[in-house]
């Protein structure tokens, strides 16, 4: 039997169409990668893919910071470089919780997606203090990369630092 669903109880929020969206391509490891941002009404997406993969969803809820959180951070005391991107040297908030939504299954790998997940939602919040939606992250490394992280070889300080600097030029 067809599910009859009242439509005057649904709320439209109008926003603009098409939602903003950035990309940014560049060589992480010699990997050529690709970072996306889409910032919806509720969510901001942002997907780092090598070779077109995507494995690996994490998700960050910016209402974990209090206003007086907020207040504390440090975003008055931050300079930005000329393109309006944060320093690569920002600590991710300790008050925001990654969880892995779908991947996930090789530790390591999970590690390294919450820590960017973490990373870039903390940059969103440091960049503005009362930005509240939840901050989606696919992650998608070429096997290459997979493997060395899995294997014990960590991707290293400027891989991480490369993909963190991708994502800032596309918030």
């Amino acid at each position: 039997m067809p599910r009859i669903v009242n439509i005057e109880s649904y709320e439209v929020t109008p926003a603009p169409f098409p939602a903003r969206t950035k990309i940014a391509s560049g060589a992480v490891n010699g990997i050529e990668t690709t970072v996306t941002s889409i910032y919806f009404t509720d969510k901001i997406l942002i997907t780092i893919t090598q070779s077109g993969r995507l494995a690996h969803w994490v998700h960050v809820s910016l209402d974990a910071l209090s206003p007086i959180d907020s207040a504390n951070l440090p975003s008055t005391t931050i300079s930005y470089d000329d393109e309006g991107s944060l320093p690569l040297d920002l600590l991710p908030l300790s008050q925001l919780t990654a969880t892995t939504v779908l991947g996930g299954m090789i530790p390591e790998l999970d590690t390294l997606g919450q820590l960017c997940a973490t990373q870039i939602a903390s940059a969103i919040a440091t960049k503005d203090p009362r930005e509240r939606r939840m901050v989606v992250v696919g992650l998608g490394l070429e096997k290459d990369m997979a493997m060395r992280a899995c294997g014990g070889v960590e991707i290293g300080r400027e891989g991480f630092a490369e993909i963190v600097g991708l994502v800032l030029g596309v918030l």
